[in-house]
This record gives C-alpha cells, structure tokens and sequence, in this order.
C-alpha cells in the first residue's frame, strides 16, 4: 500500500499525471475537483452550493471536502494505493488527512509538487478552457482567484510536507512524458 499527493498550481499537469499513475500502478484517485464536478453534473443535493465556490474560483468548505474525502475513504478496500489530487489544498485539509488515515492504519507516503512558475500556468488553463470546456479555467478573474488561493493556503503545505521528509519536486516545465517519467522515479523509490 503507498499513498501518494500529487501538488501543484492550476495547470500544472496534475490531472494528466494523475491519470498515468493510476494506469500504471493502479492507484485509487481521490480527485477532489473531479468528485466536485461529477456531483454538480449529477445534480447532487450540494449542487449549487459547489458551482457557488467553483464559479468563484473559491475552494469549497472543508466540512463538504472531509465529507467526500472521509466516504471515499471508507468505501476503498483496505489494502489499495491511493492517488490524492488536489487534496489535501491546506494545512487544515493536511492535518484532516493525516489523522483519518491513522484511523485506517495508513499514512502519506509521499508528496510529489509539480513545479510549474506562473508565466506558464495562464496559457495552460486556456488551453485546458478550450479542450475540456471548464468554466473555472474561462475567466481570468476565476484563474487569479485560484493562483491567490494556491499562493495563499496551499504552498503553506509544502513546508509541512518537507518537516516530515515527504516532499519530492519534479520540474513541471518539461514534456509530459519527462514529467512521468521523474514522478514514477519517485514512485519506484518510495515503494521499495
């Protein structure tokens, strides 16, 4: 069993990344911005309370995020690998995280930052905007929402990551494949 957070800035290739881990060593995903997405597209009763905090490029609540966190988590067999991508974004959802895996006799393994400077990200979620039809990457006021969100509450998480020896930086300006590449690098060691 290794578990795994996968961290970076809105497009940073977090997702693609996520996908490739997940086909090759069969981790379970817990994508929080996916899950959001899919209860709004499913028209779950919290619908218009996610598309509140989404269209504004907010992060949703934490109590919403540890309760879909906490059902995943219940739900997956007890000896799976999971793949954490975009979560834990804060502190608080790091501590959350930590002390309900304790509760499952697992811990975080490693977490694997996507570096990725700013003067790429923009023209990436553009990008993204227009193949995958997101809303929260067609706004260049909703995209510097979420840079000050991530520069704010998340990039705090690095240094609680690197006190406990977990954190690994991979250079998120290459090719994907280079990118692959370096994260299952990383990968292979941890599993040893």
């Amino acid at each position: 069993m290794l578990n795994i957070i996968l961290v970076g800035p809105p497009g940073s290739g977090k997702g693609t990344q996520a996908e490739r881990m997940i086909q090759k060593y069969g981790f379970i995903s817990i994508a929080l911005g996916a899950l959001l997405r899919q209860q709004i597209a499913e028209n779950r009763a919290n619908k218009a309370c996610i598309e509140e905090y989404i269209n504004s490029g907010q992060l949703v609540p934490d109590d919403l995020s540890f309760q879909i966190v906490r059902e995943l988590l219940e739900a997956k067999p007890s000896n799976a690998s999971l793949l954490f991508d975009g979560f834990p974004r804060t502190i608080v959802q790091a501590t959350f995280l930590d002390n309900c895996l304790v509760s499952y006799h697992a811990k975080i393994d490693g977490v694997i930052f996507l570096d990725v400077p700013s003067v790429y990200l923009l023209k990436r979620l553009r990008q993204r905007a227009t193949i995958e039809a997101r809303s929260d990457d067609q706004d260049d006021h909703k995209i510097k929402a979420r840079m000050h969100i991530y520069q704010q509450e998340t990039l705090p998480i690095l240094n609680y990551y690197q006190d406990q020896n977990k954190l690994y930086r991979v250079d998120g300006t290459q090719s994907i494949d280079e990118v692959t590449k370096a994260i299952e690098t990383i990968i292979d060691r941890l599993k040893l």
